[in-house]
């Protein structure tokens, strides 16, 4: 049987961060988490990723990040994700405790051998705070895998998704340093819709993770216009685009982000034309497939092959 892949997580936990975490214990080796602002505070977004990793019963070092972003002032999505980040709960103080290396520092010291892969779920802030500590970073990163950014799409502006506008100039020095990147954008997420039966299913299982996790799905659907299908799982869609990209198609290209204070704060543009082509961005999703991987994480641990 082959061994598990090793990735590190860079992510603001943030209700589907939290699913996100539970596929990568399932499906990877997760060998370091480091946490930034984004869904909710640094504060916050470090605790609960303490306290997902205890649920799980899980021991993952965890590096704390970016409180903001590198220029533009913070912004939260509490309205999302909950004045915690996990919904109504009131996430405790947990008994694992934080590195006492910084998010950067942790990053440089997990890419210095090469090779390093790394998913990230939010701003991608402590990634530009790392290549601008030691620009040659990027060669010793064999690929980043990011949620964020929108091809045709925003849901913060009609141009740019969250993560994006969170922090866009962090967005524009990572795509421009050479590092080989898959974006996982709003067109490929809105794919995969966690609705009513996702959470009879994890109601069902009657856990502990998957009772918390239930009780988020609801607060986060609610956080929504009611009336659609269901509500896209972004985060996850990341990690298994990396840990099972056969349920994916992905696209070459290149991508920008617009940095300016604008109406365009944010967008990404993705180009497919050209000689030299970088980035990718994911396309398609088997969408059953890739919901079901999310609840075997969450209701079936070991169960997968």
């Amino acid at each position: 049987m082959n061994s598990k892949p090793h990735f590190l997580l860079d992510c603001d936990p943030g209700i589907d961060d939290a699913f996100a975490i539970f596929c990568a214990l399932e499906f990877a080796h997760l060998d370091v988490i480091t946490t930034v602002s984004g869904n909710v505070s640094i504060e916050n977004t470090t605790r609960n990723a303490l306290h997902i990793l205890e649920l799980a019963g899980a021991e993952v070092p965890v590096h704390r990040g970016a409180d903001r972003p590198l220029r533009v002032e913070p912004v939260t999505a509490t309205e999302i994700h909950g004045n915690s980040g996990l919904g109504t709960y009131v996430t405790p103080e947990p008994d694992q405790r934080e590195q006492p290396t910084g998010a950067t520092q942790a990053i440089l010291n997990y890419c210095s051998s090469g090779d390093a892969v790394i998913v990230a779920t939010g701003p991608l802030t402590n990634i530009a705070l790392a290549l601008d500590a030691d620009p040659t970073v990027a060669d010793r990163i064999s690929h980043l895998y990011w949620m964020g950014g929108g091809t045709t799409r925003g849901n913060v502006t009609a141009f740019a998704e969250f993560n994006a506008w969170c922090d866009p100039d962090a967005v524009a020095v990572t795509m421009a340093s050479g590092i080989n990147l898959t974006m996982f954008d709003l067109d490929l997420t809105n794919q995969v819709l966690f609705g009513a039966s996702e959470v009879t299913r994890l109601r069902e299982a009657s856990t502990t993770r998957a009772t918390f996790l239930a009780d988020a799905l609801e607060f986060y659907q609610l956080s929504h216009d009611a009336s659609t299908a269901g509500k896209a799982m972004h985060d996850p869609c990341a990690v298994l685009g990396f840990l099972r990209p056969d349920h994916f198609t992905f696209r070459s290209s290149n991508i920008v982000c617009s940095d300016t204070d604008g109406e365009q704060r944010g967008r990404t543009l993705v180009s497919f034309d050209g000689d030299e082509l970088l980035h990718r961005v994911a396309v398609t999703a088997d969408s059953k497939e890739v919901i079901d991987l999310i609840l075997m994480a969450i209701i079936d641990p070991g169960g997968a092959q």
